[in-house]
């Protein structure tokens, strides 16, 4: 059976991209309130939920927080003053959080996989705070609980924690579920290859400051390089083991579109690399000059 489009008969309303692009992490309930604000230009909660049978005036206000948080609605105070700046809302309640939790699911597992992962019950603000990234900010429930899981994992059983991974991950584009499942094993690659630059260094990760950190990535992420490149710049540094020093070869490589072992090794790329490492580890010192000028003068005075 095909399907198409008939031809529309009825009034029409747009629909604005931003819809389709939560389409992959919004609740039902979520869809049918952005179309009926969309039609009507209504966002009272009580009105909401009777026209759209929703669970519970909770249920609509949520909704409303979620496009909300999504750039499609802007809250204001109607007894604000002209020009001033939109409040944002009051954190739910223990009490809300208690009765919301009885008709979103969401809610629910939410709260068991952050105990779960903190190893300890959540207390009522942490609760608050929890559900909030949800219901205000618009955060996929997926994503925050992938997060809880990865913060738990390295050691960090604090919301705080959760809070700024999350404020993180966002600034790189993640939002849904899949995206925060592919971020998740960026991370693990990315660890995988923090552990082996520190071991050609001869130190142990956690040793790494962020800024190395981001170094390697660069080295992988963007100048495209492997293990095996990496540990090239370390054998043409020779004893030099030096992160820094190592960045600046494999950002000459770089910048010379070296992209392999062979074109490394290549000799017009050998002797480049051997004359760059001997003049930055083989400079005379002032010594070594003050020598040099005296041996010239005495063979300048010796008799014909």
């Amino acid at each position: 059976m095909i399907y198409r489009i008939k031809e529309l008969k009825g009034d029409t309303i747009p629909v604005p991209q931003l819809i389709f692009s939560k389409l992959g992490i919004a609740e039902e309930y979520n869809v049918r309130v952005a179309l009926y604000v969309l039609a009507t230009g209504i966002t009272d909660p009580d009105k909401l939920c009777a026209d759209l049978k929703l669970r519970s005036r909770i249920s609509a206000e949520s909704a409303l927080s979620f496009w909300a948080g999504a750039g499609l609605l802007e809250r204001y105070d109607e007894n604000a003053a002209p020009g001033a700046e939109p409040s944002a809302p009051a954190p739910m309640t223990w009490a809300e959080i208690a009765a919301a939790s009885r008709t979103d699911p969401m809610i629910s597992s939410l709260i068991d996989c952050a105990q779960t992962g903190f190893a300890r019950p959540l207390t009522h603000i942490e609760m608050e705070k929890l559900v909030n990234l949800y219901v205000q900010e618009g955060y996929a429930p997926e994503t925050v609980m992938l997060c809880v899981a990865y913060v738990a994992s390295r050691g960090k059983r604090t919301m705080a924690a959760v809070l700024h991974e999350l404020k993180v991950w966002r600034a790189e584009g993640v939002e849904t579920g899949e995206q925060a499942d592919a971020h998740l094993k960026l991370l693990a690659l990315r660890q995988t290859r923090e552990q082996y630059v520190a071991s050609l260094l001869g130190i142990p990760d956690s040793e790494l400051t962020l800024g190395g950190r981001k170094a390697i990535a660069r080295w992988y992420e963007v100048y495209g390089y492997d293990d095996a490149m990496v540990q090239e710049a370390a054998v043409q540094a020779g004893p030099k083991r030096d992160l820094w020093y190592w960045n600046s070869i494999l950002k000459t490589w770089n910048a010379k579109g070296l992209r392999n072992i062979h074109d490394v090794r290549s000799p017009v790329a050998s002797i480049g690399a051997s004359r760059n490492i001997r003049v930055d580890r083989e400079a005379p010192s002032g010594n070594d000059f003050l020598k040099n000028a005296a041996r010239r003068r005495s063979l300048k005075k010796k008799p014909e």
